[in-house]
């Protein structure tokens, strides 16, 4: 089964929260960005069973799994 990524990604003048291409959060602190996207994430993968996981775009461009969830 394919793993469904929460993205976290640099926002003027913050970082951003998306699913899918959708917006959640915007303009938060990386750190807040990365735990709202890690809670969402759980609750998905508790809710329906998917894989989820959290990947951070980084500033230099690099993509980077930071957590996973199944």
């Amino acid at each position: 089964m394919e793993r469904t990524l929460i993205a976290v990604e640099p926002d003027v003048p913050g970082w951003q929260v998306r699913i899918d291409h959708y917006q959640v959060a915007r303009n938060v602190e990386r750190s807040v960005a990365i735990a709202r996207a890690t809670e969402m994430a759980r609750d998905c993968h508790a809710s329906i069973g998917v894989p989820t996981g959290v990947r951070v775009h980084m500033r230099c461009g690099d993509n980077v799994l930071v957590g996973a969830c199944g």
